[in-house]
C-alpha cells in the first residue's frame, strides 16, 4: 500500500502515493516496522524523526490519514496473525512477544481488532492450513 504505485493505476493517484509521505513519516514507518515486537514510544519515535510529539502526530495523520496510534496497532495485529498462524510458541509468549505485559491485555486487544479471542483464531488458522 505504501510502496510505489501500480503503472496502471490513474496518474493522480501515483503522483498522489509517490509524493504522499514526507521523509520524517517514511523514517517513522521503518522504525515502527522494525521494532513492531518491542514497546515503543511515540516520543522517541517523534524524536528520532527530528519533531515534537504534537508535529508528528499531525504530520502522520496528514500524510497517511491514520494517526501513528492506529498504525502501529495494524502492526501488532499483521504480527500478531502471523504468530499466531505460523509458530508454535503459548499466547502468553506471543503476547509478550508484541511487548504485551499480559495474556489477558493481548487477548483483549486481539479479540477487539479481529472479534475473535486469539485462541480461537489461532485454532481455526491450523484447522484451515
Amino acid at each position: 500500500m505504501l510502496d510505489a504505485a501500480d503503472a496502471s493505476a490513474p496518474q493522480e493517484a501515483r503522483t498522489r502515493i509517490n509524493t504522499m509521505q514526507d521523509f520524517r513519516v517514511r523514517k517513522a514507518i521503518q522504525l515502527m516496522k522494525a521494532n513492531v515486537c518491542e514497546r515503543i514510544s511515540f516520543d522517541d519515535v517523534a524524536r528520532s524523526v527530528g519533531l515534537s510529539r504534537p508535529h508528528f502526530f499531525a504530520l502522520f495523520k496528514e500524510q497517511t490519514n491514520l494517526t501513528p496510534n492506529v498504525y502501529w496497532n495494524t502492526l501488532r495485529m499483521e504480527e500478531a496473525v502471523r504468530q499466531l498462524q505460523w509458530s508454535q510458541e503459548p499466547l502468553i509468549s506471543v503476547a509478550c512477544n508484541l511487548g504485551f505485559t499480559t495474556q489477558g491485555n493481548f487477548s483483549r486487544f486481539f479479540r477487539d481488532h479481529v472479534g475473535v479471542p486469539p485462541t480461537l483464531y489461532r485454532e481455526a488458522a491450523r484447522a484451515n492450513a
